[in-house]
């Protein structure tokens, strides 16, 4: 018996039965998330403010393992606790860029390839991809636009439609010496995450896009346009 394309569609489009994480999982990513961004915070900072001889591997490798450890602390002794209440969970594509500058931070090998980059082309556009979603989502949340964008992301159809776009910008546009770099892939793996395990929230827009992700990308966006034109 072949199912009618119009139940296929309303399959793919429903949002009334979302396949959730679990509780345990989500305070599980909770502290896991938190606690790679703030290990980056503190090697971000270091890298920026910190003088030159605690700028060393040992130096910046403790203070992130003690922010980290931070993130585990129990109840309100946790920044995570806190964090959570303000911001929620980050996405996973924060936690997981945040994880590659870490890596690159604090590997001996990483920091000895010099200051080579992902892909400009293809930074540039999930940049932009993911400033349009960040306004369209916005004006979802003032009942601005035709469709519930957000409940949306709860259907099989947006994250089909996630993974098509991601497809599409690494084919076209993710070639080059660098193409196999940590960075590049954040959003592929992102999107694997998001499939096992429904992180964070079970909606797809939360696993590829949180709000300071998006104001980084607009950061990221007029950077790229002043190092162009100026």
């Amino acid at each position: 018996m072949t199912v009618p394309f119009d139940s296929w569609l309303a399959l793919l489009l429903a949002t009334d039965a979302p396949a959730l994480p679990t509780p345990f999982v989500m305070q599980l990513w909770l502290r896991l998330g938190w606690s790679v961004v703030l290990a980056w915070m503190g090697v971000v900072a270091m890298g920026r403010l910190a003088p030159v001889s605690a700028r060393q591997g040992a130096w910046q490798l403790t203070v992130a393992g003690l922010l980290a450890m931070s993130a585990w602390l129990p109840g309100p002794y946790s920044p995570a606790y806190w964090l959570g209440l303000a911001f929620q969970a980050p996405s996973v594509v924060t936690a997981l860029l945040c994880a590659a500058v870490l890596v690159e931070r604090l590997s001996p090998s990483c920091a000895a390839q010099g200051a080579a980059t992902a892909p400009n082309r293809l930074k540039t556009a999930f940049a932009f991809t993911g400033v349009v979603a960040g306004w369209a989502l916005l004006l979802d949340t003032f009942a601005l636009l035709p469709l519930q964008l957000y409940a949306w992301g709860f259907s099989p159809a947006a994250v089909g439609l996630v993974v098509l776009v991601a497809a599409v910008l690494w084919v076209v546009l993710g070639g080059g010496p660098q193409a196999l770099r940590a960075r590049t892939w954040v959003v592929p793996m992102a999107l694997l995450v998001f499939a096992a395990w429904r992180l964070p929230t079970g909606n797809v827009w939360d696993a590829v896009l949180d709000p300071w992700l998006w104001v980084a990308l607009h950061v990221c966006l007029i950077r790229r346009v002043l190092r162009t034109f100026w």
